[in-house]
């Protein structure tokens, strides 16, 4: 990791005053700035030589698909745009889909331009395209999409290199304010600002992910800062960097900007089960710092102040939570059954960060909370404000109470030398004391059971104070008990091969709460079908499996139950006058991990978890067992198994199976450990068991 905290200072004419001034500066601001050019002239690209156009392999990267010779991208805040240049050569006939490039954008606030297309062939000619413009919706919250242009080039073939050129503006018809829900964001070019929750202390300027999905040459990198920012002070601010996975990175900074210029950069390649991409990804960010911050320290205090003095405001609900509590509680005294009724109150109040669409009209409606007894009031409110309005009422019931600004772990790990606080500590949890031990909350989650923490807030970087104090800490992680899948299947043989009957799944913890969430705005038949492919994903080609009920899923709490009609297809062979079947049927080679001999990245799972299988199968009409495989166990700090196999008293298969995961996040050196732990899981699974024919 490599960073600059105080790489330079710029001129600003802009002060950082309270919000209400902020939003009629910035407007100002706009209308007096938009017309600011950079005044430096643009530096020519590379152009294509006779080594470009005779190379036939990759020799960084024997027998790579395609590579880029250059790409080049230049965002300039003071003309209001973003300029991507990309030349492709295709080295082979699968690499010709590396011949379609995808722009994501936002279709809301930004509109593409000047697309132009250049395919040289082998002997130097040249020819402008025209491409077929494909686009789909990437994602959607009301009337604001995400979108994908997809430039689709025809008749491509290996030996030909394609430059691309296009560049990304605000949409002429797109206002300077976009009010989303209770959010205002101003255009400041092509920076999208949230007034609701400023940080006072640093603006990200630029996020650049250096690495693609085929090996890059040459690069080159440029960043023009904005004139006018919020977090200048007295007409300076300082513009810094941080790189991420990059070794001996030395970007050129001066009175234009920062420009960075790359060669050689690998293809970034996944692996299952690793952690969040931008953690892993060879990454640059820009970003603009109070010039009163001298170094790293600084600045999270005085982030952290900003956001101690801000909560402390909006929890300030006075007499009304009095009043609140009163009603809720009455006289009720037992400690635990109080809690739960002031988690119910809050939990009751309608989420606005999980609305899925609202109209217009319907968002106009939205005022702006600004504190407790606004939300209590009005009934809705964000995330955060939720979870502030629980902590608030917890304390005017007389709790030791701690509101926790934490790091979702979904998408990021902290990062403490990238000085963004609200970029990277996101989302607010909850901490009560209760007796000797704290208890963890996560009221800001919709229908979030009473004491269990939704995963990306576990275990993760956390900021608190405690008497006054600030402190950094881990949140209580998650144990495999915390996440239980059991799978409890009754089946018989069907003659055909096949085994045949009922599976029923119940799902524990988060093992329910992610499905939950992750299906929260789908319908009844879309979450069938997800759960069904689910089950098939797990089962053996061919297998067929029909969702006849589901419980649990509008309930809050930590538990979800299907219930499937199955058909285990192909697991039963016969071999003279014996049945042969796995001990283990209900699999298939896919679900077991870590084929690979080698590991680059650490392994990542979301949570700890628990799976079990309790499977009986009924034997065929003459038939008795005659070999069963003997009971296999295993144990490590890392991860458990057991499996056995008997004959119940009822003259039923009974198999009992139990795979346990004790930790999320284990370095790259464990590899070797849980690769040949699922390698024994397999071979144990595939032991057979020997049917014969009674006498």
């Amino acid at each position: 990791m490599r960073n600059c905290l105080t790489a330079r200072n710029r001129p600003s004419s802009f002060f950082f005053l309270k919000m209400p001034l902020l939003v009629i500066t910035l407007l100002c601001l706009l209308a007096l700035g938009l017309a600011a050019q950079t005044q430096e002239a643009v530096k020519p690209r590379p152009p294509v030589t006779q080594e470009d156009l005779a190379m036939i392999d990759l020799p960084e990267l024997p027998g790579a698909p395609a590579v880029c010779l250059y790409y080049e991208r230049i965002d300039d805040r003071e003309k209001r745009e973003r300029s991507v240049f990309k030349r492709i050569k295709i080295l082979t006939p699968g690499g010709r889909d590396y011949g379609n490039l995808e722009i994501p954008y936002y279709a809301f606030l930004d509109e593409v331009k000047g697309i132009k297309v250049k395919v040289y062939s082998p002997d130097g000619s040249s020819r402008e395209v025209k491409p077929e413009i494909l686009e789909k919706i990437a994602s959607k919250l009301g009337e604001s999409e995400y979108r994908i242009k997809t430039l689709a080039i025809p008749d491509i073939s290996p030996g030909q290199i394609i430059d691309y050129e296009y560049k990304i503006k605000p949409r002429e018809d797109n206002p300077f304010i976009y009010i989303l829900g209770d959010l205002i964001m101003i255009r400041i070019n092509i920076l999208l600002i949230n007034l609701t929750m400023p940080d006072l202390y640093s603006s990200l300027g630029v996020s650049w992910d250096l690495q693609d999905s085929i090996y890059i040459r040459k690069a080159r990198f440029e960043f023009v800062p904005d004139r006018f920012i919020g977090v200048a002070k007295k007409d300076k601010y300082n513009l810094a960097w941080v790189a991420n996975k990059l070794r001996e990175v030395k970007p050129a900074i001066d009175d234009q900007g920062l420009k960075l210029e790359l060669t050689d950069i690998p293809p970034f390649e996944k692996e299952e089960f690793m952690p969040p991409e931008s953690n892993e990804k060879i990454s640059f960010k820009v970003y603009y710092v109070d010039p009163s911050i001298k170094n790293h320290q600084a600045y999270w205090e005085k982030s952290t102040d900003a956001w101690k003095k801000n909560y402390e405001e909006f929890m300030n609900g006075g007499k009304a939570l009095n009043k609140e509590i009163q009603t809720l509680v009455g006289s009720e005294t037992d400690l635990e059954t109080k809690l739960k009724r002031i988690y119910e109150r809050v939990q009751s109040i309608k989420n606005l960060d999980f609305v899925p669409e609202m109209s217009e009209k319907e968002r106009k409606k939205i005022k702006v909370n600004d504190n407790v007894t606004d939300v209590l009031k009005r009934n809705y409110g964000y995330k955060n404000q939720i979870a502030r309005t629980f902590a608030a009422l917890a304390r005017a019931a007389g709790y030791e109470v701690y509101l926790v600004r934490v790091v979702s772990r979904d998408e990021k790990f902290f990062n403490p030398n990238l000085p963004l606080f609200n970029g990277q500590f996101d989302s607010e949890m909850v901490m009560i004391k209760m007796g000797n031990r704290f208890r963890a909350f996560d009221p800001g989650l919709p229908d979030c059971p009473y004491g269990v923490v939704y995963w990306p807030k576990a275990g993760t970087a956390g900021v608190t104070f405690e008497d006054e104090q600030l402190k950094f800490f881990t949140t209580p992680s998650l144990s495999a008990d915390d996440s239980t899948c059991r799978r409890l299947a009754q089946l018989r043989l069907d003659g055909r091969g096949n085994l045949t009957g009922t599976i029923r799944v119940e799902y524990a913890g988060q093992e329910a709460l992610s499905r939950k969430f992750d299906n929260r705005e789908k319908d009844e038949i879309k979450i069938k079908e997800i759960l069904e492919e689910e089950l098939l994903k797990k089962l053996p080609g061919g297998s067929q499996v029909n969702l006849k009920n589901l419980q649990g899923l509008k309930e809050r709490s930590a538990a979800l139950t299907a219930e499937f009609e199955a058909t285990v297809a192909g697991v039963v062979h016969q071999s003279g006058g014996q049945l042969l079947l796995p001990v283990y049927a209900l699999t298939n080679s896919r679900q077991y991990p870590f084929r690979s001999a080698f590991r680059k990245y650490p392994i990542y799972f979301n949570y700890p978890s628990t799976e079990i299988d309790e499977i009986k199968i009924e034997l065929p009409e003459g038939y008795e067992v005659e070999a069963l495989p003997e009971a296999r166990s295993r144990d490590s700090e890392r991860a458990g198994f057991s499996l056995k196999a008997q004959l119940s008293e009822s003259g039923q298969l009974l198999i009992e199976r139990k795979v346990v995961i004790k930790k999320n996040l284990f370095p790259v050196s464990d590899y070797i450990h849980l690769k040949e732990f699922f390698d024994f899981v397999q071979t144990r699974d595939e032991q057979q068991i020997i049917l014969g024919k009674k006498n």
